[in-house]
C-alpha cells in the first residue's frame, strides 16, 4: 500500500513540475533572425562571417532591418504594391546605406531657395523639341492638373524588348549614378536612332574626364554632365574602343575624341526640366523617342524586392539623391508604373529594375527630367 501511495506522490510531483515549466510554442524570434542572418551572409558573401565582434554588430542591424521591413509591408493593400524584404543592404545602418549608394548625386540649389543666384536650373536646359505641343507644354504650362494620357500612346512601352537597353550596371563603391544614367540613356537613344541593338559605351571616359562641377566617383550631376558633353562637342567611345585607347593612352586618364556633326553619338540637344503635374510628357517621350534620365529620391529603396512603389517615397526636390534611366511604362497594369533601371546590380530589386507608380511624382521622379537628342 505504501508503494502505491509513493508512486502516486511521485506522479503528482512530476505533474506539478511540468505545470510550472513555461512552454513557448512560438519560435524564438532571435533564433529565427539568426538563421536568416546566416543565410544572408552566405548568399551575399559577407566578409565578417568569422569575425565575432563584427558579426554581432551586423546581426543587431539586421534584426532592426527585419522590423523595418515588416513595417513597410504593413501598408500593402494590393498584390501589385511594392514588397520589401532582405536585400544586400540589410546589414547596413541607414547612414551607411546613404553614404554607400546615395551620396553621389550633386545637384544645384532647388528653385525658390533664398541663396539661389542666377538662372533657375530647371529652366536652364530647355530642349529644342521638334514638337511644338511638347515645347509649349514644357515652357508655358505651370498649372496643376490631373494626369492626362493622350489616346494615341501605346499602353505598354518597354525598350528592353527592342534590344536597345544596355545591361544593368553595378556602381559598387564608385558614386557614379550621375554618369551611368546618362551614358546608358545615350546608348539607348543612339541604338533607336540607328535602328540597331545597343552598343555598350565606355563609362570610365565620363567618370574620369567630365568637368563642369563633376567629381568622378565622388559624385556629379546629370545636367552638368550633359551640358559639358554639349559644350565640349565630345563623343563617347564604345567599350571596345575604350579598351583599345586605354592600352595606348600613355598615362592619360581621359580618352575623349573631338567630334563633328554627324559623327557617332554626338549630343545635339537635351533638357533638364521639372515635369511635376505634367508626367504625360514623360510618357509621350518614352513612347515616341526612347528612354529618359531622371533624378530621384531612393532612400526607401533599401529593402525593395519588387512590385509597384506607391508609398514610402518622398518626392521633395531637395531630397533627390540618385539618378536613373527610365526605359518604359505600363498603363495596363492595375497600378500604372514607370519601368526604372537602377545601377545597384542585377541582384537588386526586380533584376535591377524598380517599378514606380505614374502620376504622383513618387520618389521625385518628375522633379528633374532629361530628354536627350542625338545627331
Amino acid at each position: 500500500m505504501s508503494e502505491v501511495i509513493e508512486m502516486i506522490m511521485i506522479l503528482i510531483i512530476v505533474t506539478l513540475c511540468f505545470l510550472m515549466i513555461p512552454f513557448n510554442l512560438q519560435p524564438n524570434s532571435v533564433i529565427e533572425a539568426r538563421k536568416k542572418f546566416d543565410t544572408f551572409i552566405r548568399l551575399y558573401d559577407k566578409p565578417y562571417r568569422f569575425n565575432v565582434r563584427e558579426y554581432d554588430h551586423r546581426f543587431q542591424i539586421f534584426r532592426s532591418s527585419l522590423n523595418k521591413i515588416a513595417s513597410l509591408n504593413a501598408h500593402r493593400v494590393e498584390n501589385d504594391t511594392a514588397i520589401y524584404g532582405i536585400t544586400q543592404y540589410a546589414d547596413l545602418t541607414d547612414q551607411e546605406f546613404l553614404h554607400l549608394n546615395l551620396a553621389d548625386l550633386k545637384h544645384e540649389t532647388p528653385p525658390g531657395s533664398p541663396d539661389k543666384v542666377g538662372v533657375n536650373p530647371l529652366d536652364k536646359f530647355i530642349i529644342e523639341s521638334k514638337s511644338a505641343e511638347i515645347k509649349d507644354d514644357i515652357i508655358f504650362s505651370r498649372a496643376k492638373r490631373e494626369l492626362y494620357i493622350p489616346d494615341y500612346l501605346p499602353k505598354v512601352v518597354d525598350w528592353r524588348d527592342k534590344g536597345v537597353v544596355p545591361p544593368v550596371r553595378s556602381q559598387g563603391s564608385c558614386g557614379a549614378c550621375w554618369a551611368i544614367s546618362v551614358v546608358d540613356t545615350i546608348s539607348s537613344i543612339s541604338a533607336i536612332k540607328r535602328q540597331q541593338n545597343f552598343s555598350e559605351l565606355c563609362l570610365d571616359q565620363v567618370v574620369n574626364c567630365a568637368g563642369n562641377g563633376n567629381f568622378g566617383c565622388e559624385g556629379g550631376d546629370t545636367c552638368r554632365l550633359l551640358e559639358w558633353l554639349k559644350q565640349e562637342n565630345l563623343k563617347l567611345n564604345t567599350l571596345q574602343q575604350c579598351q583599345t585607347l586605354e592600352a595606348n593612352k600613355n598615362g592619360s586618364a581621359c580618352m575623349f575624341q573631338k567630334s563633328s556633326k554627324g559623327e557617332f553619338l554626338t549630343l545635339d540637344q537635351f533638357s533638364c526640366i521639372s515635369l511635376v503635374d505634367r508626367e504625360h510628357l514623360m510618357l509621350r517621350y518614352l513612347a515616341t523617342h526612347g528612354p529618359i534620365v531622371a533624378a530621384v529620391n531612393a532612400v526607401s529603396w533599401k529593402y525593395y524586392l519588387g512590385g509597384v512603389i506607391q508609398y514610402h517615397c518622398d518626392g521633395a526636390y531637395d531630397e533627390m539623391n540618385h539618378a536613373v534611366e527610365i526605359v518604359g511604362y505600363n498603363l495596363e497594369n492595375k497600378i500604372p508604373y514607370y519601368l526604372v533601371k537602377n545601377s545597384w546590380g542585377p541582384r537588386f530589386g526586380d533584376r535591377g529594375y524598380i517599378k514606380i507608380q505614374i502620376g504622383k511624382n513618387l520618389c521625385g521622379i518628375a522633379n528633374r527630367v532629361s530628354f536627350i537628342e542625338l545627331v
